[in-house]
């Protein structure tokens, strides 16, 4: 017990109890000992009678804990479980394919930066909502502008740790963290390109190419793959992440049984939810052959060279800006980015009466994905038989 010999000490409930002083506290404090330990709380009591009350309480509440076999354990901590849960879950998930090595990375990355550090001496039964609340608010405040999306990522993380735990049996539930947020996520999502801003789009990707093209070879380069880039992923629906992990050799040209019109068959999708396959709309077939062509690839099915070489985040934000791309017409306004072009992709299927089954299939994604932050802000776009008649003389 570290208390300070100036300070008074009590004893109460025969002994078992202390209640004391602290430096650097106001308050009176209540301890005892268990198994070699020393379990202390802060009163917030400055009248001595109250704190005397205050620590009986608290005592008889920690008996109750240490009764149902949860008493916290030095051997659970944030920190150390951390590790072990990590390790479970590469070998449970990513080892077996159900996620992916890039999920699984991310997820690393978040709790070494942000997370391990804030809760490596917490008692994994010591995190619940009010915590989770906590480290919110002191993120808000180390990093102003952090945004609702990355806090979601750093729950997920803190999820990682607490599913471990469960599992193993040193938490008896796990605690459900309750969010409030002043805008509903599902109505500032998903930004999309109805038809004329993505014409807008391809005109300024293939002007600023031609413009370009006698002044600087590397950017002309990068423009044409950015241009391909951007068809491409409209006409697959793929997301960030998978097409930059796509290789040449995944990508196969086949004819469609129905149309016999040509395809692209993608398959070893490496995604957030593991591998997968999909197929194409038409549009994509003319950009994969023109990257075969520029760079010189003969034999594409035993060529394990990246799809697309650069990642042209910054050239396509460029563009957005300069055409008034990057910021929608909606209210409020939504912020469009490399993701907007899956949403195209998605809008594009559903406006041309594709079953959203067959969407969520081909996206690997579901269907309450697709209905929620797609099909729902296309409203009445897609109501195409909502003004059939069979009475007839009723068209007022």
């Amino acid at each position: 017990m570290s208390t300070n010999k100036s300070h008074p000490t009590h004893t109460i409930l025969d002994g078992k109890v202390h209640v004391f002083m602290r430096d650097g506290s106001p308050f009176w404090w209540g301890g005892f000992h268990f198994k070699g330990k020393y379990l202390r709380t802060s009163t917030k009591q400055k009248n001595l009678d109250s704190a005397k009350t205050v620590a009986q309480q608290w005592y008889f509440q920690k008996q109750t804990v240490i009764a149902s076999g949860e008493i916290i354990s030095s051997k659970h901590k944030f920190g150390k479980l951390a590790d072990e849960a990590l390790a479970n879950y590469k070998k449970t998930y990513v080892d077996r394919g159900v996620r992916s090595q890039k999920t699984y990375d991310g997820i690393e990355g978040i709790m070494k930066s942000r997370v391990k550090e804030y809760f490596e001496k917490t008692p994994i039964q010591a995190i619940d909502n009010t915590l989770w609340h906590k480290y919110k608010e002191d993120m808000i405040t180390k990093y102003p502008k952090i945004k609702r999306g990355t806090l979601h990522q750093y729950k997920n993380a803190i999820r990682v740790v607490l599913n471990y735990a469960y599992k193993m049996g040193y938490i008896k539930e796990l605690p459900i963290f309750k969010d409030e947020y002043t805008t509903k996520k599902t109505e500032n999502s998903r930004p999309w390109f109805n038809s004329a801003e993505y014409s807008k789009l391809h005109k300024s990707i293939d002007g600023y190419a031609k413009k370009v093209k006698k002044v600087d070879s590397r950017k002309y380069a990068d423009a044409l793959e950015l241009y391909d880039f951007v068809i491409f992923a409209t006409n697959t629906g793929m997301r960030i992440g998978e097409l930059r992990n796509c290789k040449i050799s995944d990508v196969k040209v086949v004819k469609e049984k129905l149309t016999n019109k040509e395809i692209l068959i993608i398959s070893n999708i490496d995604g957030k939810r593991g591998k997968g396959t999909c197929q194409s709309y038409y549009g994509a077939v003319k950009p994969f052959r023109e990257i075969l062509k520029r760079r010189r690839i003969k034999n594409p099915s035993k060529c394990d060279e990246k799809l697309f070489l650069i990642h042209h985040r910054v050239m396509f934000n460029t563009i957005l800006k300069a055409k008034g791309l990057k910021v929608t017409k909606s209210k409020p306004p939504q912020t469009r980015d490399f993701v907007s072009l899956r949403s195209t992709y998605i809008c594009f299927r559903l406006l041309n009466g594709v079953p959203i089954y067959e969407i969520a299939n081909n996206c690997r994604t579901s269907v309450a994905v697709i209905q929620e932050h797609y099909a729902k802000q296309l409203g009445g776009a897609l109501l195409k038989n909502i003004n059939r008649t069979n009475i007839q003389g009723w068209d007022y």
